[in-house]
């Protein structure tokens, strides 16, 4: 194990570049300026952008798993002095650092994510409405649904409505942020998305719950992933991978499971965190 740059070889192993769908926040955290690398060079990569983002493992299949002492050993490098510091890797990791008895690692915090990617749309059913750019004033609308969003979602911590503010902000001076008005000029759904070395990320996809179940956003994931593939990126996101309805919603418009990731937590002091 040794500390590598953002220039090194196994970016561009045949083995990474299968998963960079799947692995798309690993690409997007090469490009911060605070991001911290530690990998063997051809088994995996441990992989942080910022001390506050969760760190991402990748690992390709059917790993030399007499690097697990050593992948438990760069793991501890990257945890801090919080109750708990996330991480994202697939399943195989997960499931031999528990049965390998890792005494950091928190097993009430797993939680399964989807990951899909798309290639070609299907059409799905039409709605009312259209899609549109939002406006600033728009926003208060969008910050509620953004806060109502993160309160739903599982594996995520909430926001605050002030830290949903500064969200909506954000997307809306990127313009990559798209909403679907229906017929009465309501927004019924809104979504967003990232893009990195021609993998655009959709994220923010959210539609209130009274309005649910009507087609608003599948048709806005249909045109914005039209869109991407027009302009030659590869849409994906990540998703709950236990919420059927939600998976069902993307599939129908063409995405593809590729199966899961897993998120867990690891704390530095472990006593500590159990007696709180």
């Amino acid at each position: 194990m040794k500390r590598i740059d953002i220039n090194n070889k196994i970016f561009s192993s045949e083995e990474f570049q299968k998963d960079k769908y799947k692995f798309y926040l690993i690409t997007q955290n090469l490009k911060s300026e605070s991001v911290v690398l530690y990998s063997d060079e051809e088994n995996y990569v441990i992989c942080r952008g910022s001390i506050e983002w969760p760190a991402w493992i990748w690992t390709k299949d059917n790993f030399d798993v007499t690097k697990l002492e050593e992948i438990e050993q760069a793991i501890a490098l990257y945890l801090t002095d919080r109750d708990k510091d996330k991480f994202t890797c697939k399943k195989e990791l997960y499931d031999l650092l528990v049965n390998d008895g890792f005494d950091k690692i928190n097993t009430e915090d797993y939680f399964e994510m989807g990951t899909l990617y798309c290639k070609q749309t299907k059409k799905p059913k039409d709605c009312d409405g259209g899609i549109a750019i939002p406006t600033i004033d728009d926003k208060s609308t969008l910050v509620q649904y953004w806060f109502n969003d993160s309160q739903e979602m599982n594996g995520v911590d909430p926001i605050s409505i002030e830290q949903a503010e500064d969200d909506v902000q954000k997307m809306l001076d990127s313009s990559k942020f798209y909403i679907w008005r229906n017929s009465t000029g309501k927004i019924v759904c809104m979504a967003n998305y990232n893009e990195t070395d021609g993998q655009a990320k959709l994220s923010h996809v959210y539609t209130p719950i009274d309005e649910r179940g009507k087609g608003y956003a599948a048709n806005l994931i249909y045109n914005m992933t039209n869109d991407l593939l027009q302009r030659g990126c590869v849409p994906l996101l990540y998703t709950d991978y236990n919420y059927p309805p939600s998976n069902k919603a993307y599939i129908n418009v063409g995405y593809e499971n590729t199966g899961i990731l897993i998120n867990f937590s690891c704390s530095r002091e472990k006593e500590k965190n159990i007696n709180k």
